[in-house]
């Protein structure tokens, strides 16, 4: 009888030794959380196991997540290069290498005799990894130059796709997707849970909580489903420790982010009764707020708490003198759909769009029109 997914995905970890779990550049919380609890699940079963997510930069406020300082930048060392001598005839006295014009020298002494040019031999090591997992990863190009420096190794490697995204191009080799989760972490948490008993500790509870709770508002979406309260339920009964991530998550604001809090909600526009809410931010405004644009996600979450009814809200502002727009939509709204012309980045809840040309005005103008005609079509 042919396995299921999750049968699947046990076994093959059974066989594996080095597990790497690799994000793309610009995870969200919910796919770093998830990626800890996985990473902590895959630990008790005895695996060397690491993850990765290019050019990250943790935020001050996952600090708390369990095993959040492991998560490397890089993904170094895939394969060693081996160099062979034969020392059948001659044993060696002395080893010793420097690196000069770009090049490494070694320097064998012989005990006896001396070594010849065929004694010496070359080949390439096995990969350090024997499966990969890749979570909200959409395709292997979203990896970027990880991807494009290492495709070799993804195309040799078995890789395990794991998401919630209809635009999801099923490139592994098993595809664990769910495009009914309301988050990554609810998936990983099935996954953790077919994996054996006893598996699940606070440690795991708390990452996978942490994830389902900042991708549903802390449950105030009405993307949330009977499915993810009763995870949340069980998570909560594992350990999971809700109060120290309701005050990472929503009770422990940067100044910089209260700051541009301010500036926003001080140029704060709204139409259609509050279902689309606007607001835009100049490069001065993230210069006086000593902020950045990762600031933007927490600006966001507090439109989404404070403003129920809002189903589009849209930060507009200026990055290496392109205006972009950070969208969150609700679950009934598809945010790459609605805004397919502009190539949205994301996935179907938060999605950053690019405006090709124009000043703010214009791109004010061209996200409102684009809007107004999708509430034209469905006739709101």
């Amino acid at each position: 009888m042919a396995l299921d997914t999750t049968e699947q995905i046990k076994e093959i970890i059974k066989r594996s030794k080095n597990i790497l779990i690799i994000l793309h550049g610009d995870p969200s919380t919910d796919a770093i959380a998830s990626s800890l609890g996985l990473l902590l699940a895959i630990e008790k079963l005895k695996k060397r196991v690491k993850i990765v997510a290019p050019e990250f930069e943790l935020p001050p406020y996952q600090n708390f997540l369990p095993k959040s300082k492991e998560i490397a930048t890089e993904l170094v060392a895939l394969k060693k290069f081996i160099i062979s001598l034969d020392v059948k005839k001659t044993k060696v006295e002395e080893l010793s290498y420097d690196i000069s014009d770009n090049k490494l020298n070694i320097y064998i002494t012989p005990k006896n005799g001396y070594f010849e040019t065929k004694d010496i031999s070359s080949s390439s090591g096995r990969y350090e990894y024997d499966l990969v997992f890749m979570l909200e990863c959409p395709d292997l190009e979203s990896l970027g130059k990880i991807y494009e420096n290492n495709a070799e190794f993804f195309y040799n490697t078995p890789v395990i796709n794991i998401d919630h995204s209809p635009i999801n191009e099923h490139y592994g080799q098993i595809n664990l997707i769910d495009l009914t989760a309301t988050s990554i972490s609810e998936i990983v948490f099935e996954l953790i849970k077919g994996l054996g008993e006893n598996i699940l500790d606070e440690y795991i509870a708390t990452n996978l909580l942490a994830g389902i709770i900042t991708k549903t508002k802390s449950f105030q979406t009405i993307s949330v489903t009977p499915k993810s309260l009763a995870i949340a339920s069980h998570l909560v009964a594992s350990g999971a420790r809700r109060e120290e991530i309701i005050k990472n998550l929503y009770q422990t604001k940067t100044i910089e982010t209260l700051k541009l809090w301010g500036r926003a909600l001080a140029r704060l526009k709204e139409d259609y009764g509050s279902r689309l809410v606007w607001s835009v931010l100049t490069q001065e405004d993230f210069k006086k707020c000593g902020a950045c644009d990762r600031d933007l996600t927490g600006v966001i979450d507090e439109l989404i708490v404070n403003i129920p009814e809002a189903e589009i809200i849209s930060l507009l502002y200026q990055d290496n003198e392109k205006i972009k727009a950070l969208t969150f939509t609700v679950r009934a709204i598809d945010g790459r759909k609605l805004f397919q012309s502009y190539h949205p980045e994301g996935d179907r809840d938060f999605s950053k769009i690019t405006f090709t040309e124009g000043d703010f005005a214009e791109a004010e103008k061209s996200l409102l029109n684009t809007v107004k005609n999708y509430y034209t079509k469905m006739k709101i």
